[in-house]
């Protein structure tokens, strides 16, 4: 599981330096945190939320087979990748096969859960 928070960064520091001193573990896998509703509305647009569950339904071997699953141009897929790499969501593993190395996406959550704090 992937839990994403959406929490301001001043509430995030002192969450962290609290738990720290106090020996706090984390128990989820995986936490991810957004600053706003907008940059998780950025981030998981509907386009993208069929990625990930494409990604994780069919296994694709490489980008490119993931653009061609999704019927995308190679760029559009290549840059989603990166960004949902970049925010911690997705891994990129490359591989090589022949002469070629490939990236292959892993999505190793079975669901994202948002959580909002007021």
């Amino acid at each position: 599981m992937v839990k994403i928070v959406i929490k301001g960064w001043d509430a995030i520091y002192k969450e962290t330096v609290h738990a720290i001193k106090h020996r706090i573990p984390q128990k989820e896998d995986k936490i991810i945190y957004i600053e706003s509703l907008d940059d998780a509305r950025k981030l998981f647009t509907p386009e993208r939320i069929k990625f990930l569950s494409t990604v994780r339904e069919e296994s694709p071997e490489s980008l490119y087979a993931l653009a061609k699953l999704l019927k995308k141009d190679f760029k559009t897929i290549s840059t989603d990748a990166r960004l949902l790499s970049d925010a911690g969501i997705l891994r990129l593993v490359n591989h090589k096969k022949g002469k070629r190395v490939k990236v292959r996406p892993v999505f190793t959550g079975n669901e994202i859960n948002l959580s909002i704090a007021v």
